[in-house]
């Protein structure tokens, strides 16, 4: 009778043994799986746009342009000034400061008691600075004008740039030393500041 007790006893025990772990599997395999319910949350890349300016960098600067006095080219009264500055706000970028205000003294004036004495004709290649010294370099075709018209054109341009902080100027033509810029004022050698004009040129 005892045995009896004893073996139900057990048989009670390892049924509720086994249902006990059957009970722990159970929860540890419901929180192993995924919950469907709830939604999944994925970081999304961070997007850093990177902002590309499509204009190119310019910077301003005023500048004084100088340019030829028309009463003096009218009268030719020694009394009067030969140059007139006129300042101007450029704008300059991918060209240098000096450069752009060699092109800007061949636009000519805004004055209309300015005008500007480099021929209309003349192109300008470019201009590259060096030590101090202006290499203010045009091309062949399109370079004539009498003596006047080539003594104010290295006047406007070495008053311009000695302006600028430029000490010497050198003229060069398709990118060489030549004897005279149109025929008449020789430039093999580079001008110290601003050219000036003397009543026996």
């Amino acid at each position: 009778m005892l045995i009896d007790i004893q073996r139900k006893g057990l048989t009670f025990m390892k049924k509720y043994i086994s249902m006990f772990l059957v009970l722990i599997m159970l929860f540890s395999l419901s929180a192993c799986a995924p919950k469907n319910n709830e939604p999944v949350v994925t970081e999304e890349p961070k997007n850093e746009d990177v902002v590309v300016d499509p204009t190119p960098k310019t910077d301003e600067k005023e500048v004084t342009l100088y340019f030829v006095n028309k009463e003096y080219i009218e009268t030719g009264d020694e009394k009067l000034e030969k140059l007139i500055g006129e300042k101007r706000v450029i704008k300059f970028g991918d060209a240098s400061i000096e450069e752009t205000v060699v092109r800007e003294l061949m636009k000519g004036p805004e004055s209309k008691e300015l005008s500007t004495e480099i021929p209309s004709t003349a192109k300008l290649i470019n201009v590259e600075v060096a030590n101090g010294t202006a290499f203010v370099n045009f091309a062949q075709e399109g370079l004539y004008g009498g003596s006047m018209q080539e003594i104010f054109t290295i006047m406007q341009i070495t008053h311009t740039l000695n302006e600028l902080g430029i000490e010497k100027t050198q003229f060069l033509i398709d990118g060489k030393k030549a004897e005279t810029l149109m025929g008449h004022i020789g430039i093999l050698e580079p001008f110290e500041g601003g050219f000036e004009m003397y009543n026996d040129v």
